[in-house]
């Protein structure tokens, strides 16, 4: 059985202020050594090419919208948005976006986790 925890729509805006739909894969996080840092991955779930490698930057305003939605801004006119499955893989990807955003103090965490909640 296919985990559906980190199942996402990945969706960008486009010029019109539309959301067009990039593709569904699994998102995963982890350190890539190009980027230099933590990043967002997600591979296609049909031919597992990668539809999406984003370094998680510190100073970037990520937002969790709902309980399934992370959105943010890479680049000025150049949005994104997860779309997950379940709210626990939003949850699991929320927490690794804010382990680099928030200064790693307990009780940042803990404030991070109390708006990702």
């Amino acid at each position: 059985m296919t985990d559906t925890r980190r199942r996402v729509k990945v969706y960008t805006l486009n010029e019109d202020r539309q959301w067009d739909d990039r593709g569904t894969g699994h998102v995963s996080s982890g350190y890539v050594e190009r980027l230099k840092g933590t990043s967002l991955l997600v591979r296609a779930e049909s031919d597992g090419s990668l539809l999406l490698e984003s370094k998680i930057n510190p100073n970037t305003a990520y937002q969790k919208q709902q309980d399934t939605l992370i959105v943010w801004s890479e680049a000025e006119n150049y949005d994104l948005a997860l779309s997950f499955q379940e709210k626990a893989g939003c949850d699991e990807i929320w927490e690794k976006i804010c382990q680099v955003t928030v200064p790693l103090t307990l009780s940042c965490v803990q404030t991070c986790c109390k708006v990702c909640q």
